[in-house]
């Protein structure tokens, strides 16, 4: 335990970057899976969703489900989510398809960004403003940058900050910050324990958030499908980002339940 204790201390004094090593160079290895929650009512609606939280749809508890069974080969020892009940129900489907008894850890810091005033709107009034604070024209010139991965996530956050009446909604700087906080911290907890593979459900714009300075690749800034996978590895201090909004585990998923159908 004091062990523990001593590590987490240390990753406590790391700067925000998750490129910055670990204490000590921290000998081991470590493969994190973070997962987007299964679709919502409001993704349905299109609607904003940060700490506003609605529960899954059918089509989300599908393709949770289907992520569970396509990944059942990788052994996870450890499962986590945030207090969100979608990122819970989430999560508690894959570790039913999993067949999994194990208790699972919340974070807090693993929360989709906190979109203030905007919560519970429709995502084009958001957009909207948050292109207006960036010097667009049109709603369509900032959704095409978006859709070619050209638009940073950090960018974009900080103008729906800046748009946000109320001035609630985080910066990228504080959600990179937290969500890297929890990267930190499991990865610890792994190293302490030995453990290899960590499966931890979170949302889309945080997840991109996270990655934004520990890869070049222009994935990080495009939507994650419901159940996509961005893979992080850890190696003795050192992080690589992996399979950004990768969706095999769910396509594998959906064919063997298709077939147990059959």
């Amino acid at each position: 335990m004091r062990k523990l204790h001593a590590v987490l201390t240390s990753l406590l004094l790391i700067s925000g970057s998750a490129l910055a090593q670990i204490h000590d160079n921290q000998k081991g290895e470590v493969d994190v899976y973070f997962v987007r929650h299964g679709q919502t009512i409001f993704n349905q609606y299109d609607r904003v969703q940060g700490w506003s939280d609605t529960p899954l749809t059918t089509e989300g508890t599908e393709v949770a489900r289907a992520f569970g069974v396509g990944s059942r080969a990788i052994d996870f020892t450890q499962y986590y989510s945030s207090d969100l009940g979608r990122q819970r129900e989430t999560l508690a489907l894959i570790m039913q398809a999993h067949h999994s008894k194990q208790m699972p850890t919340e974070l807090e810091d693993l929360r989709e960004v906190f979109f203030g005033g905007f919560e519970g709107l429709s995502n084009e009034t958001m957009n909207s403003a948050a292109g207006q604070a960036l010097g667009f024209h049109t709603h369509d010139e900032m959704t095409l940058l978006r859709q070619q991965g050209k638009m940073p996530l950090t960018q974009l956050a900080d103008a729906i900050h800046k748009a946000d009446e109320k001035q609630d909604a985080e910066t990228a700087l504080q959600v990179r910050n937290r969500m890297q906080r929890a990267l930190h911290y499991m990865v610890a907890n792994a190293l302490v324990h030995h453990d290899r593979n960590i499966l931890a459900v979170s949302s889309g714009m945080s997840i991109g958030i996270m990655i934004s300075d520990m890869t070049d690749s222009p994935l990080k800034n495009k939507g994650m499908g419901n159940a996509a996978v961005v893979k992080i590895e850890y190696r003795d201090g050192q992080y690589n980002v992996k399979n950004i909004g990768d969706m095999h585990f769910v396509n594998d998923g959906m064919k063997v339940i298709k077939n147990d159908r059959q």
